[in-house]
Parts: C-alpha cells; sequence; structure tokens
C-alpha cells in the first residue's frame, strides 16, 4: 500500500543542513563582522543577534520534523495504512510522527536520558537512517501520488488569487511572530520552562508547587527537543508549523468531501482568525490538539466511506494524541465515539457498535495513559486539578480554597450561563470578544446563516454535527468560555463557511448579478483584511483588553532593530527585574514572587505567592500578622520577595502583612525598583533583634 515517500528528498537535505549548521556554529564566517556592521549602521544593532537566533531555530524546527517524518512513515507502514495522496500522506506522517517522537522522548525521559546530547543524537540517527530507508522506498515506488476521488473545480477557480495571496500574508505574519523571542504567558510559564528544567535534570520532574506539573505533557517533550537542537525559537516554530498544517487539513478536507466549494477561501478563513493566528506565535499547545482533532475528524469522514480498519485506526490514534496534549481532548473523544457509534449503530447493528466503540475509546485511552496515569499516582486525581470535588488531592499541593479561586477565574470568561446567554452565544462571542478573552473573526457569524442554501450531502451533515456537539461542550459550565479552547472547532467551522459563501457566489451568478458576487468577494476580503493585528483595538469596545490575539507584529526584533532584551523588557513587565536576580543573587536564593508568566526567564528557585504552602505566609497573614508572616517566610526559606505593583495595587489595603509599611521597613530592604515591580531582601541583621528570633534561643535564623 502506498504511504507516500516523497519527503525521503527533504529529510536528507535537512540531516546535511543540520550537519552544516553544527559545523558553522562554531566557525567564524568571512565577512560576517563586516555584515553586522553594515546592518547596524543601516539601523539594526542587533542584526548579529538575531539571524543566528533565528537560523538555529530554523534548524531546529526542522530537524525535529524531518525525524517525525521517518517515524510517522515507519508508523504507518506498519499499521497497514491505506492509499493517500500527497496531502493526506504529509498530514498522517507528520502529526503521528510527531506524537511517536514525543513518545520515543518520554522513554529517553524514563531512564533519565531526556539530555541535550541525547536528544540531538535520536533526532540525528532518525534522520540518517531514515534518509536511506525512504530513499530505497521511493526508488522503488514511482508511481504518482493522486487523488483518488475526482477533482470538481469549485466556483472560485477564477478568483483563487486573492484567497491565496491572503492566506500567504497570514502566515508571514505568524512566521514573524514566532521568530520573535517567547513572551506568551503560558508558554513561558510551563510549556518551555518545564522542559528547560527537565533538560537539566534528564528527566521528567514533578513540580508540587506548579500545579500545571501533571498536565498531559506530549508536545512540551517536543518543545524539548526543540530546546535541544534550536532552542526556544525552535520551540516556538514547532508549533507554528501546526497552523500551514492545518491549512493543508482544511484544503483537503474541503476539497475531498465538499467538492463543489471553494477550497482556498476556507484556508484563508482559518488562518486570518486572530486567535489561530496568535496561537502559532507562541508555544502553546492549542493549535497542536487543534491538529491531532482535526484529523481524527478527517480519518473518520474517510472511514465513513470506506469503512476501512486503517482509517478507524488512525482516528482513535489521533483522538489518542489529542488527550495526550491537553485534557480539552476529551471534548474531542466524546463527539467522535458519539458520531461513531451512531454511524456503526446504522450499519452493523448494536452488538458491532458497542464492541467498536468500546476498541476505539480503549486505543485512544491507551495512547493517552501514562500523563493520567501519572496524575493519578501523584494526586489520586488523573485529571488534576480538575474534579477536585470528586477526586480530591494533597492538601499541600491543592485544597477547597485554591480550587475556587481557579474556578473563578475560569468563570469570569463570557456572560453567566442563562437560557437567554446561550442563545446569544455566536453573537457575543463575535461582538463581545473582550469577554472571551480571543477573537475568530465576524465571517463566521456572517456567513453561517446561509449554510442551510447548501445541498445536505451526507459529509456537510457529519461536520455540522461535529461542530455542533463541540460548541455544546464548550459552552457547558465544566468548561470554559476562553475563545482558544474553541480551536479545534474552527478548522471543520471554516470549510462549512466556505461552503455557504461559496453557494452564495454560485447562488448570485445563476441570477446573473455579477456585480453581487464581486460585492460579497470583496466584502469578505475586506473583513479578512480587518482581522490583522493593527486592528485589534477596534474591537476592544469596552475598553477591555484582549489576551490571546496579536496586537503588533515584532518585525523590529525578527529584523534586528531591537535586542531581544529590549523586546522582552517591553513585552514581559518582570523580565528585567529577573534579569537583575539572575545577575547579583547567589544561587542558593529563593525567591517568593507575585508574578507569573515569566518562569522561563528566571534561574532562581522560586515561589508562587498564590500556591497552597505559600499562603499562610501571604493570604493567611494580614496587617497584624507580621510575626506569623515571618514565621512562615523562614519556614518556606525565602530569601528574598518580588512584588508586582499592577496587582498590590489592587488589593484592600492591609490584607497582607508582608506588603504592609511595618514588615517593610523592619525585615526587608529595597534592591530592584522600576515601574513594573518591587524586588526585596530579607534582611539578616534585622531578623536578629525580631521578638521572634529572639523566642528561638536567641540565635540569628539562617536563611540558605
Amino acid at each position: 500500500m502506498r504511504i507516500g515517500v516523497p519527503s525521503w528528498g527533504v529529510i536528507g537535505g535537512t540531516g546535511l543542513f543540520l550537519v552544516l549548521a553544527l559545523v558553522l556554529e562554531n566557525l567564524h564566517l568571512p565577512g560576517w563582522g563586516t555584515l553586522v556592521r553594515a546592518a547596524a549602521a543601516m539601523g539594526s544593532p542587533a542584526f548579529g543577534e538575531a539571524v543566528p537566533r533565528a537560523l538555529r531555530g530554523i534548524v531546529g524546527c526542522a530537524a525535529v520534523l524531518a525525524a517525525s517524518q521517518v517515524l510517522g512513515w515507519a508508523a504507518l507502514c506498519i499499521a497497514g495504512a491505506p492509499v493517500f495522496d500527497r496531502i493526506e500522506s504529509l498530514l498522517f506522517r507528520t502529526a503521528t510522527g510527531l506524537g511517536m517522537l514525543s513518545y520515543l522522548t518520554l522513554a529517553l525521559a524514563t531512564v533519565h536520558y531526556y539530555t541535550v546530547p541525547a536528544l540531538r543524537l535520536i533526532v540525528v540517527a532518525l534522520i540518517l537512517a531514515g534518509t536511506a530507508l525512504m530513499a530505497r522506498t521511493a526508488l522503488a515506488n514511482r508511481a504518482p501520488q493522486e487523488p483518488d476521488f475526482p477533482m470538481v473545480t469549485g466556483t472560485e477557480a477564477g478568483g483563487d488569487f486573492a484567497w491565496k495571496t491572503i492566506t500567504l500574508f497570514f502566515l508571514v505574519i505568524a512566521l514573524t511572530g514566532a521568530l520573535a523571542p517567547e513572551s506568551g504567558y503560558d508558554a513561558l510559564w510551563y510549556h518551555l520552562q518545564f522542559p528547560r528544567v527537565w533538560l537539566t535534570y534528564g528527566t521528567i520532574l514533578d513540580f508540587p508547587t506548579e500545579f500545571h506539573s501533571l498536565y498531559p505533557m506530549t508536545w512540551e517533550l517536543l518543545y524539548g527537543a526543540g530546546l535541544a537542537l534550536g532552542g526556544p525559537i525552535a520551540a516556538k516554530l514547532l508549533h507554528f508549523c501546526t497552523l500551514p498544517l492545518l491549512a493543508l487539513m482544511v484544503y483537503q478536507m474541503t476539497r475531498r468531501f465538499l467538492p463543489d466549494t471553494p477550497q482556498w477561501p476556507a484556508v484563508a478563513f482559518l488562518v486570518s482568525a486572530p486567535t489561530m493566528l496568535w496561537e502559532a506565535t507562541t508555544a502553546n499547545v492549542d493549535l497542536a490538539l487543534t491538529l491531532h482533532a482535526g484529523l481524527a475528524l478527517y480519518a473518520l469522514l474517510r472511514f465513513a466511506e470506506s469503512e476501512s480498519r486503517p482509517w478507524f485506526l488512525l482516528a482513535a490514534s489521533q483522538v489518542g494524541l489529542a488527550l495526550a496534549t491537553k485534557h480539552l481532548g476529551f471534548f474531542v473523544l466524546l463527539p467522535a465515539v458519539t458520531g461513531l457509534g451512531i454511524f456503526l449503530l446504522r450499519r452493523r447493528g448494536l452488538r458491532q457498535a458497542v464492541i467498536l466503540v468500546a476498541l476505539f475509546t480503549g486505543v485512544s485511552l491507551l495512547i493517552a495513559s501514562p500523563w493520567y496515569v501519572r496524575s493519578w499516582m501523584a494526586t489520586g486525581n488523573p485529571v488534576f486539578p480538575e474534579f477536585y470535588g470528586i477526586f480530591g488531592a494533597p492538601p499541600d499541593r491543592w485544597d477547597a480554597i485554591t480550587d475556587s479561586g481557579l474556578k473563578r477565574f475560569l468563570a469570569h470568561f463570557g456572560r453567566p450561563r442563562t437560557v437567554l446567554s446561550y442563545l446569544m452565544l455566536p453573537w457575543d462571542a463575535t461582538v463581545y470578544p473582550d469577554l472571551y478573552d480571543g477573537i475568530i473573526g465576524p465571517i463566521f457569524i456572517l456567513l453561517l446563516p446561509a449554510l442551510p442554501l447548501v445541498p445536505s450531502t451526507a459529509p456537510v451533515r457529519r461536520l455540522g454535527l461535529g461542530v455542533l456537539s463541540y460548541l455544546v461542550l464548550w459552552a457547558l459550565p465544566i468548561g470554559s468560555y476562553q475563545i482558544r479552547f474553541l480551536m479545534p472547532a474552527v478548522p471543520p467551522l471554516a470549510v462549512l463557511v466556505a461552503a455557504s459563501y461559496g453557494r452564495l457566489i454560485s447562488l448570485l451568478e445563476t441570477a446573473q448579478a455579477g456585480l453581487g458576487g464581486r460585492m460579497l468577494k470583496g466584502g469578505m476580503v475586506l473583513l479578512v483584511f480587518l482581522n490583522m493585528p493593527p486592528f485589534t483595538p477596534l474591537l476592544e469596545k469596552r475598553g477591555e483588553w484582549i489576551g490571546k490575539v496579536m496586537r503588533r507584529v515584532p518585525v523590529d526584533v525578527v529584523a534586528g532593530r531591537v535586542s531581544a532584551d529590549g523586546y522582552l523588557a517591553s513585552t514581559v513587565p518582570s523580565f528585567a527585574a529577573w534579569r537583575y536576580v539572575d545577575s547579583y543573587l547567589p544561587k542558593d536564593a529563593r525567591i517568593l514572587t507575585f508574578t507569573a508568566g515569566d518562569n522561563y526567564y528566571s534561574d532562581r528557585e522560586r515561589l508562587w505567592a498564590h500556591t497552597v504552602v505559600a499562603r499562610p505566609a501571604v493570604w493567611g497573614a494580614p496587617v497584624g500578622a507580621e510575626e506569623q508572616a515571618l514565621q512562615e517566610l523562614l519556614r518556606l526559606r525565602i530569601t528574598h520577595i518580588m512584588f508586582d505593583k499592577a496587582e498590590l495595587a489592587k488589593l484592600p489595603q492591609g490584607s497582607l502583612a508582608i506588603a504592609g509599611e511595618n514588615f517593610r521597613q523592619n525585615w526587608l530592604s529595597l534592591e530592584y525598583e522600576d515601574r513594573h515591580i518591587e524586588f526585596y531582601r530579607i534582611r539578616r541583621d534585622s531578623l536578629a533583634l525580631s521578638p521572634l528570633t529572639k523566642k528561638r534561643s536567641g540565635c540569628r535564623p539562617t536563611i540558605r
């Protein structure tokens, strides 16, 4: 069976490129200094750091992707994959290969070999071995890979150029963002920080004071490989690459299942969605989840055509990888098994339906099981910290107070869940994106009402039910009204919206209303361009900040006009403070910090003020309980405190003893301050005079 081997040449080229890059890393290119000075004279003083940073990232990302091609190709061969065309082959080979590479690195971590040299060795060995094997197979199988379905020219065939240009334009914007130093909150907090620490210790560590620590970490392992081969830019580029892969998937899904629908508008609607665009610029995992979810849907649609076992297993494996990427993967599993069960019940009867649905669920859960077993063994809760009320958790790690705090945070998105708010949800999420911390754009709500005009084929109904079932789960109280959690529904939604658009164009042409068709297309093109980053403030109707969108394209830092430190100082409020900490504090310093989303740029041990163990020293010690606060700080071995001025300004006066004037005068010494941060050292000399320490045998306490 033909699964596709056109990438062997690319893999070989990547291997040679990687070897060349490793050689050049230790050499000084002739004329490089002259080029750097010339760039500085032209207004790019940081050109000398920007170009190597980008090249290392590109090489590292390309190497990881090349290694994944080898593993994916081998996995599909072993599984007896069906006949693919070129796009199907690339999509499933890449997604499956990335999952296998992640689990291979998990095996390395299990034996304490998750290190930079080991990851580099594994990736290079896979590239070299795969190049020879796949080249030989490609030479033996020269048959062209063509689609196994009739290609029907859509109604937009003459106007594809505009939509292709728009797609390319937004992909370039996303790539530029991905080449900039990482400033994303969650990426810096744990998506990159955790693998950075794992690489130091050679294994996956549990951080009990970080509630993210027991999340599924499949893609974080891949980010570690990116860090090992090309630094943080390589990790960012791995997530960026999911966007063009999603674009290919939408193109393929449209042309195969809705052949009368123009493909390129669907692709443009997808890549231009502002939150989708932003996700591609940071090392998050939402687009990775979306890729696995979309391919699972695609494989299920193919299974509905042929009822072949390989497509069944491919769908189950992609659902499993979605579960291994994020807890939100359960919102993918539930619609998948429901739709599969209904289909099988009609085709094969109850007994076969139950058996195959159970098999599908079992395969999916088995793939993701290492992460859920890990969480269960550490806390007694396989989906920690979710469902704390059912499973509970160790009291020094999570309790009712922290659980209610997380629930309040998740519930503050959107409007209160009432019958009216459910009815208004599509309108609200589009017109008031600040409530939902993200934007998908107005195209979807404008064109979806025309969907009933599209002929009701089986693929249209199945896509519609898939989108609807996911939206229902997203809207339930068990979820959170965040637009980024809606991303897995956007690819099939883009296909359906493109079907509506194509149908309207077709009807206008049939009615000989050519002007109306041109006006419709022009209006849609204009609305897509309004999704560009500079227009984001236009959607902040209530003056509220929309978080998960791009506001500017970071051309300055990518082109070297601004240094990485200068860029990060303007995008990560505590960056300058942590630079001070890393430069001047001893290695054994331990900092109580009110900042988060900056962990990747701090090299000292830190404790977030909102953790359970820190509560007695912080939120459990109001003004007047200074002695208690000091005692708890000593117990926690805290040597310094970093205050976020913005957070302190929001607190009621007198709520924190450690922030009070009395505590600062008696036991703290200001070491650093800027417009965002106050950084204090606990004074050793003052501790000896404290009434608390006098009660402790008169000896001055030692702070380690």
